[in-house]
């Protein structure tokens, strides 16, 4: 089983846009797939608190600019793809919501790959991002950290599982992973004797995974931290989880492991709803 086509979400002046350039291009050439590229320029907008009416030539003052730096971009795509030389893909240029870009061009991939969120400063354009078109797309979302090289990974997989419907979609969704990877974990966080770690294990098993059963439990710390910590201690190079067991609204309030994970990542995460 494979992903046959990935699309790749590139935010206007985003940072981490060649981090993720090199981790879809890698992925790509494993998978075997084709890659589309989406460098999504943001619609000019004006704060609901303005009193004063913006001229015109500051949206198109704007405009300019983006345009002018999507150039080298587009441009280091285009030549890490033909590095590469043998992932076929495109890259176009949208000037709507990147989420509502994302949504549009959903069912025609496989796989999404967009940025954690910056931890420094908000950015309206990028830090829901990953949360809207996961619970919206109907495809997983692969975020790949803000920092590291991750050209190549997947080879020991840390699988996040309990047995609700998020999870059971994220495993199911991340079996192109599963199936290649050298190692996979399943941690059952404050999991209780139920008779679902046989169950999993012999479900991955008849789709050629083996998997190590692992419990934890997160009582001083939280369920984030320990997959992070778990994560770290046994190497593992990606993270497979569902994605909002509780309302987003909930999460924002009160915290939840999904947002946790987000803000902490140090290695390419899929998540999905």
């Amino acid at each position: 089983m494979s992903y046959k086509t990935i699309l790749l979400g590139l935010v206007a002046g985003d940072p981490g846009n060649g981090a993720r350039i090199n981790s879809s291009i890698g992925l790509a050439a494993a998978q075997g797939a084709h890659l589309t590229a989406l460098y999504m320029i943001p619609p000019f907008s004006i704060p609901g608190f303005a009193e004063v009416p913006v001229p015109t030539y500051v949206a198109e003052q704007y405009y300019a600019d983006e345009e002018a730096a999507a150039g080298p971009v587009i441009e280091a795509f285009e030549a890490a793809l033909a590095a590469q030389g043998d992932v076929p893909g495109i890259i176009r240029k949208t000037n709507v919501l990147p989420r509502d870009t994302l949504r549009e061009n959903a069912p025609f991939a496989d796989l999404i790959v967009l940025g954690q969120p910056h931890e420094d400063y908000y950015d309206p354009a990028t830090d829901s991002l990953v949360g809207n078109v996961s619970l919206s797309a109907g495809l997983p979302v692969l975020a790949v950290p803000r920092e590291g090289d991750f050209g190549s990974f997947g080879k020991n997989v840390l699988v996040a599982w309990t047995p609700r419907r998020e999870c059971t979609r994220a495993v199911r969704d991340a079996l192109p992973f599963l199936q290649r990877a050298e190692r996979v974990i399943v941690l059952r966080a404050n999991a209780s004797d139920d008779g679902a770690d046989v169950e999993i294990g012999a479900y991955l098993a008849r789709h050629g995974v083996k998997a190590d059963i692992e419990k934890v439990k997160a009582k001083d710390i939280s369920v984030a931290d320990a997959i992070i910590k778990t994560a770290s201690s046994e190497d593992c190079d990606l993270i497979v989880m569902g994605a909002y067991g509780h309302s987003r609204s909930r999460e924002y309030v009160f915290g939840g492991v999904t947002r946790d994970i987000l803000r902490h990542m140090t290695v390419p995460t899929l998540f999905a709803h």
